[in-house]
């Protein structure tokens, strides 16, 4: 009997650290095929990218950085609650106001960026990070 529960024992054991390392394959697989957060992307992405997808990912970027340049605002001025403060026609005012801070066409930034990322050196900058150094570099001019 101490044999047969001590086999029984060594065997479910062996069959937990079996299921635990495929499970743990199926896991790793898992996370290589889910994509990268878009705040995580750097030149490697980038040169992947062609035109339209670098066209969606910057369109996407001004958007949503004038966005929260509008929710900062109305947070500032104690009318975060009010999501009227917040909608399109704010980002608008804003927009009329030459106020963005990113407010160039999602073409202009693509050039640049092309050009920032045809050093191969900087290929591990996230987008993200060039484009809030070249949109810098640009206001500044």
């Amino acid at each position: 009997m101490g044999l047969t529960r001590g086999l029984a024992a060594g065997v479910a054991g062996g069959l937990v650290v079996v299921l635990a390392a495929f499970g743990a394959i199926r896991h790793g697989a898992a996370a290589v095929q889910q994509p990268r957060h878009p705040v995580l992307l750097t030149g490697a992405d980038w040169a992947a990218y062609g035109p339209q997808e670098k066209d969606a990912y910057l369109s996407g970027f001004i958007a949503g950085a004038a966005a929260e340049q509008a929710r900062a605002l109305a947070a500032t001025a104690g009318d975060s609650v009010d999501s009227g403060a917040v909608v399109s026609s704010a980002i608008a005012r804003l927009r009329n106001g030459k106020q963005l801070r990113f407010s160039y066409a999602p073409s202009v930034y693509a050039a640049q960026i092309d050009d920032f990322y045809w050093w191969v050196n900087h290929r591990d900058m996230p987008i993200v990070d060039v484009m809030i150094t070249i949109n810098r570099q640009m206001k500044d001019q």
